[in-house]
């Protein structure tokens, strides 16, 4: 997975603040799914108090969004989006966002199915990963290491869900990966103090490396999506560092749909439509596969292009 880059200007009350986008470089599905079918597990990281990432490793449970400067302060008052705990019902609401968003841009020709698993040995249902966050965050070759052990860690759960469903083929499933933290999709011209938080991705076969496919039933996964619990900054301190000096932060508030929308297009077959050599855009904020994805901060994410569209057909 190469990484490429897109400018856009993010307006804030008066100010204009250039963020950079950094959209992966994927080839699309060469054989797509008629029947898409999400299996989605979350997965948290051994805890940790790492300043070069954010959080701790952990799902954020409850609002804590103090002033690192001030704690009489928040770094927001008014509407949070993606507001925690960030629990099997949240991560269950921004698959239905998905699902919703492809039904309504296909006039309800993609309807996508799901299932979250969860660990039915923890409270919460979540499985826990063998190491900290920043030692997966290196390349594609650790992106995949935390995509196969996640797999590995739910597979006999995931295993027990299709035998009880068996009408599900295994090639329309798109296998989700929810890790706690943020996603290092975004770059800044300031200094940005967490370079090894995770960075989203559709994983290819090539990524994988000399690591061997994780199996689920006897079949080789060799694709699948790595997301974040959450594209917004607000539920962590870096921000205060990244945007030195502000009294709010209401305004530099990022959702996920747009991310998860883009990386579901490369499973569903939607070749990207920005310049994956130099970053350019090529129909910019009017389309889903390129940096449309983030229209809306990333809540409303742009439709598919008419030329996509037509090739959905």
């Amino acid at each position: 997975m190469y990484i490429v880059r897109i400018f856009f200007s993010l307006f804030i009350v008066s100010s204009s603040f250039l963020f950079t986008l950094e959209l992966p470089k994927h080839s699309s599905k060469v054989n797509p799914t008629s029947n898409p079918h999400i299996i989605a597990i979350m997965v948290e990281f051994q805890q940790d108090n790492n300043p070069l990432t954010s959080g701790d490793g952990l799902f954020i449970d409850s609002l804590d969004i103090d002033m690192i400067w001030n704690s009489e302060l928040n770094r927001c008052d008014q509407f949070i989006l993606d507001r925690p705990p960030h629990d099997s019902i949240y991560f269950s609401s921004q698959i239905e966002a998905v699902e919703n968003y492809y039904r309504s841009i296909s006039n309800d020709n993609i309807n996508i199915g799901s299932k979250l698993i969860s660990n039915p040995s923890t409270e919460k249902g979540f499985y826990k990963l063998s190491k900290e966050m920043e030692l997966y965050s290196y390349s594609d070759n650790t992106l995949s290491e935390l995509f196969k052990e996640s797999l590995e860690l739910a597979k006999e759960d995931i295993e027990s869900y299709l035998d009880l469903n068996s009408d599900i083929n295994f090639n329309d499933i798109i296998f989700t990966i929810f890790h706690a933290g943020i996603g290092q999709d975004f770059s800044f011209p300031t200094f940005d103090p967490t370079v090894y938080d995770i960075k989203s991705a559709y994983l290819e076969p090539d990524m994988f490396g000399n690591i061997n496919y994780p199996t689920i039933n006897g079949f080789d996964v060799t694709s699948g999506i790595l997301l974040p619990e959450t594209q917004n900054m607000i539920f962590f301190s870096s921000i205060e560092d990244i945007f030195y000096g502000e009294d709010s932060y209401c305004d530099y508030q990022l959702g996920m749909t747009g991310t998860f929308s883009f990386l579901m297009g490369y499973a569903l077959g939607l070749p990207p439509l920005f310049n994956t050599e130099t970053g350019d855009p090529g129909i910019g904020i009017f389309g889903l596969m390129d940096y449309g994805s983030n229209n809306g901060r990333g809540i409303i994410p742009s439709m598919p292009s008419p030329w996509t569209r037509i090739l959905m057909n």
